[in-house]
Parts: structure tokens; C-alpha cells; sequence
């Protein structure tokens, strides 16, 4: 089966989620890591582009190794082709019915116990045998109901130390005064983590978008390092592609469920009434704008974070610098994981077309699918990727230096070698010196 670009990301992010616990820098107590690993493999997952719904322990160890040993880069969990992916070459489908069925009834069952009842119900001859490879990844590929330690009761948690888990949430803010004069709300993005209370960044927006959100993000990592869990909600902005993205390619695993306390975000809801009760009280009376606004609150985040927790016992900003070793810094190209992203076709004149521009592109990408990459507040500055290998940054179109450039290679019909020595020297003019794509390949006709 041929996968495409977009299916290799979503898989590589799947699995990156799964591997996240052991991978991110976590520290793990005695025992801890079997917990989690027993924990992953009696899951039940949705997985991208596969019909199963378990992953086994040996896969597991599997992508945590690819994934390391290819410098911890998310193309190192990209699928390789498989010729026989959904075949079961020594299971005929009676006995792959049979077995469906048994393991529907009783999902705890091991091969060994489902083998033996085949055979009691005569459903396989005493002697004949079975793939166990085959057998187990057919089993995998059934869905069975969740097990009792997955509907298990989850207590009150922290996290152990700084950066290894971030809450986030929006709140519905004043409204602010715009450039026009008029009056628009304003919604406050909270970063907090988990184990100190640290508001490791919190703004003001006018909208509660997906790039409010990651311009938030990027923030508290520019200033308090990558997260190693965001934990976020289950709405639309938290669930888009673009954060995906961006939390797989920066390391950090991105969390919508529930995994350790019914509360959820307790702790980011219990600032944020904080807000209303505090802060916004002290300025009820006062319209800002949204530039006054945000700096009323940094300051009074300053304050917050040198002011006694009492469930803490401490200051948030004394307990997060407590111990620093987990903090891992921001990369160097931070903002390029920050980018937005788009899939087009190389068309033959070697061009693509992005947000009403057209591009040109390097000839050999002619007829492929390429990933354009470029900031919101630049849409004229995009690299292009294929094959998450980088080719430069597209150049835009001017249709004018190229139809010069066509009509001066056809003027001469006699001398073609004369005549594109003065279309590239006429060429060099026009582009003061700089490349223009394309201009060796037209040929002059007689």
C-alpha cells in the first residue's frame, strides 16, 4: 500500500504520542515504566491508517528506538511500505472467524488458551499448527471492549517537576477598545504548569483561535523551555491539525483526555477564577486596549508568582526554579515549527500556487507533492519540503521578466546558440542579477 505524505505524518505523530512517556526526558521511579508500558499495551486505540486497535509491547520498544536513533526526529516514526499488510497467509478465514469470536467473548484470553479451545471445538485438528506471529497480529486487529484498568478510578495528580506537564485553557475576557474606536471582547489564553502553578505565559487575544493559541504557546516556550505534556481541551483550536504539527515536531506530546485526575484542568480554572476575582475586579471600571490590558496583566502575573501558594507552601516561581535539571531550552529554529503548512502539486511550468501567489519551484519537483511552509505575517517567504527534506525557499513568479525572456530565445530562428547567450545576458538585466528559474529550458524554433 502506498502511503502519502499527510498519512505518514499522522502515523509518525500517533506513535510519537504513544512513545511520548519514555522518550521526553520523564523521569521514571522504580516500576514506573512497566506500569505505563502495561497501561499502553492494554489500550484501545484509534490508529491512523489501520484497522487495529492495539499496539503490542515489542512495537512499542520498537518506535522508541527508531525514534532515538535517528537524532529523536519525528521522520524517524514515518512508516515504511508493507507489501503484505493485512494478509494472513496460514489462517484460512474460518479459523480467523473462529478466533474473532473467542477473542470478542473473552478479550483477556492468551493465544495459547484461544488455540486450545479451537481445537476442543474441533474448529483445528489436534495436530495441526498455527502461526503465532500471524495469529497476534490478526488479534491485534480486532476490537474488543476496554478492559477494567482502563475504566479504572483516577486519583488527585501533580506532576514531579517542572515542564512535564502544561495546562492550558481560554477564558472569556473584558471587552477592549480597537483601533476603530469600537468595543470587542477579548479572551485570555492560560499556559500554567502543573507541578509549581508557574503561568508560564497568559495573554490577551481578540479571538480564541488556533493561532492565538500557538502564538501563547510559542511565548511560554521561548521563555520557560519545551513542555515535555500539553494538556489542552477537547475543542476545535485544540484539536487542529496546524498544533499537532507543531507539538510533534518541537517533542511534546499532545493530551485531550483525561489521563490522571477527573478534574481535568482543575488547576488553569482555578487561576482563572483567580482573574475574575482579582484582577478584573481591581479594573471593572476601566476600558483598555488589548496592548494596556496585557500589560496590566504581566504585571500582576509578576506578583502571582512571588506570592505564597498555600497548597504549595512556597511561591509558583520559587518551586519551578526549585529544580531546573527536566527543563530542556527552546531549539534555535523554534519559529520554523511554528509555521503553517500546505500540501500542492508541482504543475508542469514548474510552479505552485499558495494564498493567490504563484511560485516557482525547483524543476525537479515537477509532478510531486510538495509541503509549502511559511509564517502568516510572510506568506511570500515559503520553503518548500518533499520528502521532509528541504529544497529551498519557492520564488515568486514575475510573468513579465519571463515573457521577455521567452521572446528573446525565439527572435533568432538561425542562431540559437547567439540567441540564448542574449536572452540569459538581457535576463540578468531584467533580474538585476538574480536566478530566474527556467530559463535554460526553453528552446529556441526555426
Amino acid at each position: 500500500m502506498v502511503v502519502d505524505e499527510k498519512l505518514k505524518l499522522e502515523i509518525a505523530k500517533f506513535r510519537f504520542g504513544v512513545i511520548a512517556d519514555f522518550v521526553t526526558g520523564v523521569r521514571l521511579g522504580h516500576g514506573e515504566r512497566e506500569r505505563i508500558m502495561r497501561e499502553k499495551c492494554s489500550r484501545v486505540y484509534t490508529i491512523p491508517g489501520s484497522g487495529r486497535t492495539r499496539v503490542s509491547r515489542g512495537t512499542i520498544e520498537l518506535w522508541i528506538g527508531r525514534y532515538r536513533a535517528s537524532g529523536e526526529q519525528l521522520s524517524g516514526l514515518m512508516p515504511t511500505a508493507r507489501a503484505d499488510k493485512g494478509v494472513y497467509k496460514s489462517l484460512d478465514l474460518n479459523v480467523r472467524m473462529a478466533l474473532r469470536d473467542l477473542k470478542i467473548e473473552d478479550p483477556d484470553a492468551t493465544l495459547p488458551v484461544l488455540i486450545a479451545r479451537l481445537r476442543n471445538k474441533h474448529l483445528i485438528t489436534p495436530d495441526e499448527e498455527l502461526n503465532p506471529t500471524t495469529c497476534y497480529r490478526f488479534l491485534n486487529s480486532i476490537e474488543t471492549e476496554p478492559t477494567s484498568e482502563q475504566n479504572a478510578d483516577r486519583r488527585r495528580f501533580e506532576a514531579e517537576y517542572p515542564n512535564a506537564i502544561w495546562q492550558c485553557d481560554v477564558m472569556h475576557g473584558p471587552l477592549v477598545r480597537v483601533e476603530d474606536g469600537s468595543l470587542k471582547k477579548a479572551y485570555l489564553f492560560g499556559i500554567m504548569d502543573d507541578h509549581s502553578r508557574l503561568l508560564v505565559h497568559a495573554q490577551f487575544y481578540l479571538n480564541e483561535t488556533v493561532d492565538s493559541l500557538r502564538d501563547c504557546l510559542k511565548q511560554a516556550i521561548q521563555k520557560r523551555g519545551v513542555p515535555q505534556k500539553f494538556y489542552v481541551d477537547n475543542g476545535a483550536c485544540y484539536r487542529s491539525e496546524a498544533l499537532e504539527n507543531t507539538c510533534a515536531w518541537i517533542g511534546t506530546a499532545l493530551v485531550h483526555s483525561r489521563p490522571y485526575i477527573p478534574q481535568g484542568r482543575g488547576k488553569i480554572e482555578r487561576f482563572f477564577r483567580t482573574v475574575r476575582e482579582s484582577f478584573l475586579k481591581l479594573h471593572e471600571n476601566t476600558v483598555f486596549t488589548l496592548d494596556k490590558l496585557n500589560e496590566e496583566l504581566g504585571s500582576w502575573i509578576d506578583e502571582y508568582h512571588n506570592r505564597l501558594h498555600t497548597s504549595l507552601g512556597t511561591t509558583p516561581l520559587e518551586k519551578f526554579t526549585s529544580d531546573m535539571s527536566s527543563i530542556r531550552p527552546a531549539p534555535a529554529n523554534l519559529v520554523d515549527h511554528f509555521r503553517e503548512r500546505e500540501t500542492r502539486l508541482v504543475r508542469r511550468d514548474r510552479t505552485v500556487q499558495l494564498n493567490s501567489h504563484l511560485f516557482e519551484v525547483p524543476q525537479g519537483l515537477i509532478g510531486k507533492k510538495v509541503d509549502l511552509r511559511y509564517h502568516a505575517d510572510n506568506p511570500e517567504h515559503v520553503e518548500v519540503f518533499f520528502q521532509n527534506y528541504s529544497h529551498g525557499f519557492a520564488k515568486p513568479v514575475d510573468v513579465h521578466v519571463n515573457s521577455k525572456v521567452g521572446r528573446q530565445i525565439t527572435l533568432n530562428t538561425y542562431k540559437k546558440s547567439e540567441t540564448i547567450e542574449v536572452a540569459q545576458e538581457q535576463t540578468s538585466k531584467d533580474c538585476s542579477g538574480g536566478q530566474l528559474f527556467g530559463v535554460q529550458e526553453y528552446e529556441a524554433h526555426p
